[in-house]
This record gives structure tokens, C-alpha cells and sequence, in this order.
């Protein structure tokens, strides 16, 4: 065969070969393989830092957020608290003045945060509340999140004029290999309840992404933030063990959420010297705005910790308080099986606190 003709038939061979590496490690929701296991499973989930708000006063609560992302192989940052006493009245306009001490403490916290994340130019950043759990399996939980948030950035940019509910399932053992996307301000993982997407037109996409048989997802009857709260519209919509993703709404409590450089810098703008509510119902209504990106998981990834030997100083939704010990929507809890985690026990060993034929907390 002349030269020439070899290298052509060389060319052909290797053009659709560039072509698929390119489009897949340059196109938006592309599978980025090689990438993934660094950037999901690093110390700090594939953010550049993890915060954790904690009082200075809460010697207990930092030590055992320090001990829980020890034996979870995760790396905090710590952003102190600040009480209501901190924050002066005059700083607000008239109009927002007079709010409890300890809401004012948690927005400037919170602000304190963000502006951390704008100060140091980090590229993305998940912020913490030092009275939370999660499942020992969050990294790979994470990983599935991932592609679940990719694929709804990816979908949301065709489905921005369509008013009826749309619905994008990743089976069991899907594709999971990936990051989590651009374009996004918000990644709301960590609350105390949200609402599902509504088939009408509204300021945010309906787009939602199903993960079906999802084995970290608790029973039906387990899908509740409180025991004093009515159970989630999740588990009688979608079969049991599913875990959806979609535009954040209704969202209450900031447990446990991602902030990209941009949304930081928004955020900032917006609420620096504002506040007219407690800092999870502004950040609520601002995600619900436009032209903000948020997206939230229901179940959550992240959730409260009613830890043993005493009531929890955190009221439910219909009053009373949780007197029993343990983690909403958290299966493999770290922190109640923290002894076990220390001593080295195996996996096997971990204990289930939402058996699917057990009691609500």
C-alpha cells in the first residue's frame, strides 16, 4: 500500500477515536473516568475545602465531628461561630432588626463562610453544622449524586421551556462515574425537609432524576426529619429506595451544602448586610429565585444527630422535642457506630438504625 494511502487509512481508524476522547472530556456532563475517583473520594469530597461552623464554646461537638471525619478519611476546616451578642443591630436596616439572638449568630456564621470561599478564591466548598451525621457510605452516595447532578445540569438546558414534570432515571448500576457539573451555585445536601418539583410553570426547572433500588435509602416509613413531623411526600410518590435529585424547594435547615465561587460571590452581594429571616429560609427563597442553580437530594446526604443521653435542643416541625438518639434518613450512621469505626471492626459488623422492618426514630 503507498504511503499515502496508509497514512489516510491511519486517519480513519484514529479520527473517531479523537473525536469520542474529546467531546468526552470537553462536553458538559461528559464522563470524566479517569477523574473521578480522585476528585470523589479525595478528603474533601471533591470540593476544595470542607467548613465546619462550630462554636468555640461547643468543645463536644467539635470533638466529635473531628472524630467522625477521622474514621470517614475526610479534612475540615473550621469556621467559628459567632453568637447573637457578636453581630450589632446597626448594621441592618431598620426593617431587619430585631431578630433572635442565636438566628443572628448562625446568618453571621454562615456569611463568615462564604466569604472565606470568596477571600481565598476557592473553586467550590461544602459547608457544614458540626450536629450532623452521615452514612459510612457517603463517598460512594456521593459519587452516585454526581452523576445525578450532571445529568440534571445537562437535561435542565433543553428542558428550561417545558412546563410538564420531567422525569430521567439512572438505574442500579448505572453510570456513576462522574463529577458534579458546572454552572451550579448551590448543592443543598443536607436538610430538614424539601419539597418535590411541581408539574407548573415556576421559576425553577421540574426536571428530577430518579435513582431507583438505591440499598443506602431508608424505608418509607423512616422518611421523616423529626419524630413529630409528617412523613415524606417522597415515599408515597416513588418506590421504596429511591433517592431523587431536582431543583432545590421548599428546602429548610442548611445542614449541609455546596457553594461554587460564583454562588458564594452572589450570595455575598445579596445578604452581606441583609436579613430578614432565619438564614436557611433566606437562602430557601433565594435558590428559588432565578437566576440562581440549585439543586437538593431527597433523602438528604447529610442530616441532624440526636445524640445519647439527653433531649436534643433541636424542635421539630409540629412542635416537641427528639428524645431518642439516633439520625433521620441515615442508615449506616457514622456516629452510631463511631466504636466500631475506631476499633476497626469490619463492615459487616456496622449497625443498620433504619432496618427497613424497624421503628421510626
Amino acid at each position: 500500500m503507498p504511503p499515502f494511502r496508509r497514512a489516510f487509512a491511519t486517519f480513519c481508524v484514529l479520527a473517531p477515536l479523537i473525536y469520542i476522547y474529546w467531546r468526552q472530556f470537553t462536553t458538559p456532563g461528559g464522563l470524566l473516568i479517569d477523574a473521578t475517583p480522585e476528585r470523589i473520594f479525595n478528603k474533601t469530597l471533591g470540593f476544595s475545602k470542607i467548613f465546619v461552623i462550630n462554636l468555640p464554646s461547643r468543645t463536644d461537638r467539635r470533638d466529635a465531628m473531628v472524630l467522625a471525619g477521622a474514621v470517614s478519611n475526610l479534612s475540615f476546616s473550621w469556621i467559628d461561630g459567632v453568637t447573637g451578642d457578636q453581630v450589632p443591630d446597626d448594621i441592618f436596616p431598620e426593617s431587619d432588626r430585631g431578630h433572635s439572638a442565636g438566628a443572628r449568630g448562625s446568618w453571621r456564621s454562615h456569611m463568615n463562610a462564604l466569604q472565606t470561599i470568596v477571600d481565598k478564591d476557592l473553586g467550590s466548598a461544602l459547608i457544614l453544622e458540626d450536629d450532623i451525621d452521615w452514612d459510612i457510605r457517603l463517598k460512594s452516595q456521593l459519587q452516585t449524586f454526581a452523576a445525578a447532578s450532571r445529568t440534571w445540569l445537562r437535561e435542565s438546558q433543553s428542558s428550561k421551556s417545558e412546563v410538564e414534570l420531567l422525569d430521567t432515571t439512572i438505574g442500579a448500576g448505572g453510570n456513576v462515574e462522574s463529577v458534579y457539573g458546572a454552572a451550579w451555585d448551590v448543592l443543598w445536601l443536607g436538610h430538614c425537609g424539601a419539597d418535590l418539583p411541581k408539574a407548573q410553570k415556576s421559576l425553577t426547572s421540574p426536571l428530577v432524576v430518579t435513582i431507583l433500588e438505591d440499598e443506602t435509602v431508608p424505608a418509607p416509613q423512616h422518611l421523616k426529619p423529626h419524630p413529630f413531623a409528617l412523613q415524606d411526600k417522597l415515599g408515597k410518590q416513588y418506590p421504596p429506595h429511591t433517592r431523587v435529585v431536582h431543583a432545590s424547594s421548599g428546602n429548610v435547615c442548611t445542614l449541609a451544602y455546596a457553594v461554587s465561587q460564583e454562588g458564594a460571590r452572589k450570595l455575598l452581594l445579596d445578604f452581606n448586610s441583609r436579613y430578614d429571616a432565619q438564614w436557611d429560609l433566606m437562602l430557601q427563597k433565594w435558590c428559588e429565585g432565578t437566576p440562581p442553580t440549585c439543586l437538593t437530594v431527597q433523602p438528604p446526604l447529610f442530616s441532624h444527630y440526636y445524640p445519647k443521653g439527653g433531649a436534643s435542643d433541636i424542635q421539630g416541625q409540629g412542635g416537641g422535642y427528639a428524645k431518642g438518639s439516633g439520625s433521620p434518613y441515615i442508615r449506616l450512621s457514622v456516629r452510631e457506630n463511631l466504636g466500631r469505626l475506631v476499633t476497626g471492626e469490619p463492615f459487616s459488623q456496622m449497625v443498620d438504625q433504619l432496618p427497613d422492618d424497624g421503628e421510626p426514630i
